[in-house]
Formats: structure tokens, sequence, C-alpha cells
């Protein structure tokens, strides 16, 4: 592409041509890059391949076990349930602090407090025992009642009339 720049002074014009030219890649440039591209590729399929040997050859670090001095702090604090102490050192751990320092942290506090509140709740609802609330056959009952005692119920018919009807039955 051509330009063409004029210049003015007072006496003469001068006229410049500015040619623009632009690179076209040779076919010596481009296998250069493809060389360099597959150079490239082929140092990183080794540093991948190094690196899944060094994992599969390092020993694996297990978990930390959870430090029993850890524990025995934060029971001294007042925390004596297992999923709160579980609670508070995932928290720490996650935060980058000390569980005792994450103790006085207020998300830390409102879940204390909503898991007291849910274990006072648990505790007091009433648990199965052997006076749970199941409903007996009235005529069972009475069934059961005059086999022990020979004695019908007095004042209702009806409860007379299905006792023996059911006695009947057994024959």
């Amino acid at each position: 592409m051509e330009t063409t720049n004029y210049e003015s002074n007072e006496d003469e014009v001068v006229e410049e041509v500015v040619e623009e030219t632009t690179e076209e890649p040779t076919e010596e440039s481009e296998e250069e890059t493809t060389v360099d591209w597959e150079a490239r590729a082929l140092k990183a399929e080794r540093a991948i391949e190094k690196s899944k040997k060094k994992a599969k050859d390092a020993p694996k670090k297990e978990a930390p076990a959870t430090d029993d001095a850890v524990l025995s702090r934060l029971e001294t604090r007042g925390v004596m349930e297992a999923d709160d102490q579980n609670y508070v050192l995932r928290f720490a751990k996650a935060e980058g602090i000390s569980p005792i320092e994450a103790l006085s942290d207020p998300i830390v506090i409102d879940r204390m407090k909503a898991n007291e509140k849910a274990r006072t709740s648990v505790d007091a609802t009433p648990r199965s025992n052997n006076r749970a609330n199941t409903t007996q056959d009235e005529v069972a009952v009475a069934v059961k009642k005059f086999e022990q005692s020979g004695v019908l119920p007095d004042g209702n018919p009806a409860l007379t009339a299905k006792i023996l009807k059911r006695l009947s039955g057994r024959g």
C-alpha cells in the first residue's frame, strides 16, 4: 500500500512516498513455529508424566489425625459433642486459623447455639416405652378381663354382645 504525504514549505513542495510492507510468512517461519509448538507440547507431556510418576512414588500423606490435645482444649472450653468439635475443626482449617480462635468467630458461635438448641429439643421429645400410645381394641381388652375374672361389664349391653360374639366365634 502506498501513501503519499505532502509537506509544504513556503517555497517548495516535497512529495514523499512511504511504502508499507506487510511481512508474509515464509515457508521457513511456518516450519519453525510448528517445531516450536511441537517441542513445547512434548516438553509439557514429559512434565505431566514426571509429576504423575512422582505422585505415585511419593508416600501418600494421610489426613492428620486430630490431636488429642486439641480435642481436650475444645472440651475444656465447653465443646463436648463430636459434631461440634468436627465443625470447629473444619471451620478452623478452612479459615486457616487455630480451633481455639475459631471458637470466638460469630459463625461458629451461632452454629454451636443452634446445635445445642436442636439437642435440647431432641432430649425433650418422649421416646417409645411400654406405655406407648398404641390403641387397643376395647373388645379384646374386655375379652381378656372376662377370661381372667369371668365378669362381664355392667351398663354396656353393646360391649357385652360383642364380647359374647367373639367368645362364641372361638368355639
